[in-house]
């Protein structure tokens, strides 16, 4: 689906151009910019992306002061992205961006940039550099066209690669905890706390640090953190787990609503009690 957007705007792209370019006539042996940018989308029709790139790219040695120069690296971009070469559509869409800043383009360009960062996203066993590379480039679409279509599409896409990444955090975490390292399983799930707020591991998170205060013999950090899950998340698996931990804990101290609510704590305040 989202490759038949990417298809769809992108022809959007061609035929808003077809009308302003100036034609570069034909010098010697060489085909004119227009000639070679037709070429180029027939190629990109029938889905031969290799030749398309080839000719796009073609275009912008012949024709480097060509109105569509810049316009058949865009192209190229896509098709190489069509094609799953993904590195090599980041450098190409890397190079219209940084030569065409005020190109109307510019948003659809960032936006295929970064979802081709978001289709290498690795397994969370593995590094996510990658990943996070991918929030960086959707932040800064974001950021400078808060207004364009793909600036919603961005943002849904980040959602997933918080979770994605909040993951892998509680991954590491788990591991360190099943080692006995609870301090450094601690760290982590608090890294988790502060950094992927809205990840839908948050509960999860919450009973693996009652879990590890609960290891550590601390109590009243153990059930500060119980009240927190079971004000925040009363309907999820996690409350009723991280009660049987508790329960044996009989000096349940009393909280304040605002003490509870998880929007309004700093990551600091797991450790205050």
């Amino acid at each position: 689906m989202l490759r038949q957007i990417l298809v769809f705007a992108i022809l959007l792209i061609m035929f808003s151009c077809s009308s302003t370019n100036k034609t570069i006539v034909d010098t010697g042996n060489n085909k004119s910019d227009v000639t070679l940018y037709k070429e180029g989308m027939k190629y990109l029709k029938v889905k031969d992306f290799e030749n398309a790139v080839e000719v796009f790219n073609e275009l912008e040695i012949v024709h480097p002061y060509s109105s569509l120069s810049s316009k058949s690296q865009l192209m190229a971009g896509f098709a190489q992205y069509m094609s799953n070469e993904y590195e090599e559509a980041i450098l190409t869409l890397t190079k219209f961006i940084e030569l065409n800043p005020d190109h109307e383009s510019i948003p659809y360009a960032m936006y295929l940039k970064a979802y081709s960062y978001y289709e290498r996203m690795p397994a969370v066993s593995f590094d996510q550099k990658t990943s996070q590379k991918a929030v960086e480039e959707f932040s800064e679409l974001i950021n400078k066209f808060p207004k364009s279509k793909y600036a919603k599409k961005s943002k849904q896409h980040l959602n997933s690669l918080n979770n994605h990444l909040a993951a892998r955090e509680v991954e590491i975490a788990k591991f360190y905890q099943s080692q006995g390292f609870y301090l450094a399983s601690i760290k982590r799930y608090k890294k988790v706390l502060s950094e992927y707020k809205n990840s839908t591991h948050i509960p999860e998170v919450i009973f693996r640090l009652i879990e590890c205060y609960t290891s550590l013999g601390l109590s009243k950090q153990a059930i500060f953190l119980y009240r927190i899950l079971d004000y925040n998340f009363k309907k999820t698996e996690w409350v009723e787990e991280a009660k049987k931990l508790v329960l044996k804990n009989a000096n349940f101290v009393k909280f304040k609503k605002k003490e509870l609510d998880l929007k309004k704590l700093n990551v600091d305040d797991f450790d205050l009690m």
